[in-house]
This record gives C-alpha cells, structure tokens and sequence, in this order.
C-alpha cells in the first residue's frame, strides 16, 4: 500500500532524474574526463551496499603498486568546500567513511568535496596521484570516471527495486549501463548457476565476465581506541552489546547470531550523530549486562562518530571493539576482478606517458 500510494511522487522523481540525464547524454551538460586514471565506486539504491569494503579492497589492492587518492563528498559532515582528511580530524569535519579509509590508510590522500571536478583538481594540485578513487559517485555526473563500478545488494538487487520515494533507488534502473562493472555483495554464499543466469538476464548489457558475486569476511574484533588488544576468535565473546548506526544492521546481527554470541542491540539511523544522551543510554545498557567481562562491539564506521567522546568515559576507551569488514572474493572472480583493475590503470597511465 506505501508504495502505492507514493507512485505518484516516483514518477515525479523519475521524470526530473531522467531529464537530467538527457541533458548529460546529449552533452548538453559536459562530464569531464581526466587523463589519469578515475575509478568511480557507487550504487542505484541508497545505502548499505558496500561502498566502503570495496574502497578499502581497491585501496589495498593498489596502494602498494601505484600512488592511489580518494574523494568523497564526505555525506553527513557538517563542513563545505574540499577538505584534506588527516589522522587527527573528526567525522564532523569530513563524513565517518572519508575518516575511516583514512584510519585504515593513514599514508592514502583521502579528501572531501561536494564538487568532484574541482575536488580532483585540487588533489592533484597537492600532489602527483597515478590513481584517484571516486567514493559514491555513480549518480555525480560532471566526472566521468574511466571504470565505473556499480555496487548492488545481492539480497535486494536494484533491479527488483523501484525509484524514491515509493523504492529506494536514486535513478531508473537501466542507469545500470553505465556501469563497466557490477558487483552484487553480501552474498551468504556463492550462487549457483541457476541464480547467476536469472541475474545477468536482468542486466544483459553488461558483460558477463565483468559481473561478480562477493560476500563480507568479518574479521577479530578489534579494540579501537587502545589498539593494543585483538581477540583471536569471535567466539571467545560471551556477552556484547552492539552498537548500531548502519543502512543495514541485519547482516552484522546475522554474523553474530551464527557465531552464538550473547548480545543486546542499540540500533540507530545510519551516520547518526551520537549525542551525550546516546552516550548515557550506552553506559547505562552496559552496565545492564551486568557482566564486567563484556565488551561493547561497533562497526568501524560508528566508531569515527563515537571517537569523540573517548576521553568522556572510561568504558569506551577500554571496552569498545570495532568489527572489520572486508569484501570477499572467490578465489577465481578475484583474479578475473583484479586483472580489470589493474589493466584499466595501467593502460590509462601509459596513455598519460
């Protein structure tokens, strides 16, 4: 009934999505292009598809080889304009994902910008990048990126979905092909044949053998602040409380069911801007545990927005695991996946040479 009562407002949308995308695909409105090679990481629906694992996998993937940036918008942060993400700046200043990838590649240029041409431009201005990584960028137009890749829950894959407000996609799903890459995540297991061939008859414009499947690898805990601690095995865990602030909160709360952990869940809006009050609670759920031995586990990207109150309890400090999640790849699709990569920035850069 929702959403057929919001149909009305879809078409709406749909007819101001697809006009500016006329504008773009009769170069009435120019994407720029740039010589050095721009990988562009994004989704049709809105949130918790796996924008940031994937960045991290191309940033682990490449930052060894080849001197890799990233530019995000920095959603949610309470800045304008670019901005450099340092070691030591707040998920305020530059979103909670920019100030992630930063953590967890502290020797990356990590940036914000709403204007990604400009963005771009200025990154290179600060330095000589052989690859710049576009963080969310699939509906952001005014740059083209030389290898798109779209990201889509395999749970709930885009093209079963229906625009805003009545779905949750952001523009007609045939958007798809502009993708050079698809990638459908969290995948529980590797699909059979049966499943793949219903998937890629929905998206016949792409090219089989740039289509994959990957799944989220959670690793051990983590303690945040301290660093000093890493539990071997999850299972070591006997009681947790989950602090919660994602798109999707129900694939970590799957894993940590599989792995017969005890846990109580404090669930929250994704990118939610914790609050003193949300600090009391937390304290308060805690100590309801009633087990000194606890450990209150988070994601990652929660813990950039509960970085601030570090030095306001000790509970925190001692007592906050973060959960890595990374994607994961058959053995063979990551070979396959990591040629085209690699293939791509290399041919760009002997284009630049």
């Amino acid at each position: 009934m929702r959403k057929v009562l919001l149909l009305p407002f879809s078409i709406l949308y749909a007819v101001g999505i697809h006009f500016r995308n006329i504008l773009f695909d009769k170069k009435i409105n120019r994407s720029i292009e740039f010589d050095l090679p721009v990988i562009g990481v994004g989704n049709l629906a809105i949130g918790g598809q796996g924008k940031t694992p994937m960045v991290e996998y191309l940033l682990e993937l490449t930052t060894d080889i080849f001197k890799t940036g990233v530019l995000s918008r920095g959603y949610k942060r309470k800045t304008n304009g670019f901005k450099m993400v340092e070691l030591n700046s707040t998920a305020s200043e530059c979103g909670d994902e920019p100030l992630q990838l930063k953590i967890n590649f502290p020797d990356a240029m990590v940036s914000v910008c709403e204007d990604r041409a400009t963005g771009i431009a200025l990154m290179l201005a600060e330095d000589e990048l052989d690859l710049i990584l576009l963080d969310d960028a699939f509906q952001h137009r005014w740059v083209k990126p030389g290898l798109n890749i779209l990201l889509s829950d395999f749970n709930t894959p885009f093209f079963n979905d229906a625009l805003l407000p009545a779905g949750n996609l952001r523009e007609n799903k045939n958007a798809y092909r502009r993708a050079d890459v698809i990638i459908f995540t969290k995948c529980n297991s590797y699909p059979d044949e049966t499943i793949r061939k219903n998937y890629l008859k929905n998206i016949s414009a792409i090219d089989s053998s740039k289509v994959f499947f990957v799944g989220l690898d959670y690793g051990s805990p983590i303690q945040f602040f301290t660093k000093e601690k890493k539990l071997k095995q999850l299972s070591d865990l006997k009681n947790a409380l989950l602090i919660c602030g994602i798109a999707k909160p129900k694939y970590i709360i799957d894993y940590l069911n599989s792995q017969g952990i005890k846990f109580q869940s404090l669930l929250f809006n994704d990118h939610h801007d914790f609050t003193s009050n949300d600090l009391k609670n937390i304290v308060s759920s805690y100590e309801k545990l009633n087990d000194q031995d606890a450990v209150i586990i988070t994601t990652e990207k929660d813990a950039m927005r509960l970085m601030k109150f570090q030095n306001d309890t000790s509970l925190l400090h001692n007592r906050l695991f973060t959960l890595p999640i990374k994607m994961k790849f058959q053995p063979e699709e990551k070979i396959s996946f990591d040629k085209i990569i690699f293939d791509f920035v290399r041919t760009k850069l002997h284009q630049q040479n």
